[in-house]
């Protein structure tokens, strides 16, 4: 079994950087020989190629929600974004369609995908640094990547 954990983000756009930081420190872990961790500011059609091959994956990025609460985790799969984010382009498309695409082709996708998603004061302001309450967030965020990864290693 493969698995992938893969942080996004864009590391010079201040929190928008924090699911490479959290892949970054999951790199200096010891963690199950079956695990692959990257780093990416790719989406769409192109988050697609590195997923392939991989039976399990994890994604670590930033989220910006009405109300949420800076420096929370949150936890989902990708199905959640069926109904919400729609294909506007062949250049821009959302994680499920893309998938369902690859899997339609025939090509090896994970079969299960878990999203963890870290809630973001600032994705504007140039800077290689999170904010405090992000920067804060990016341990705890480990440790909930980290049990979920020896989960998955399991079964």
């Amino acid at each position: 079994m493969k698995i992938l954990v893969l942080g996004l983000g864009n590391p010079i756009l201040t929190d928008d950087g924090v699911g490479i930081y959290i892949a970054r420190e999951l790199q200096k872990r010891s963690l199950p020989k079956e695990v692959v961790v990257e780093e990416s500011s790719l989406s769409g059609f192109y988050l697609m190629d590195l997923l392939l091959g991989y039976d399990k994956a994890i994604i670590i990025d930033s989220v910006k929600t009405k109300g949420g609460k800076v420096g929370e985790i949150y936890s989902f799969k990708p199905e959640v974004f069926d109904r919400s984010v729609h294909l506007t382009s062949v250049h821009q498309t959302n994680l499920p369609t893309a998938m369902k695409f690859g899997k339609q082709m025939g090509l090896k996708v994970p079969k299960e995908i878990i999203i963890f998603a870290v809630e973001i004061a600032d994705n504007q302001t140039f800077s290689e640094e999170c904010t405090p309450l992000v920067q804060k967030a990016i341990p705890r965020a480990v440790r909930l990547v980290e049990e979920e990864l020896l989960s998955m290693a399991r079964g």
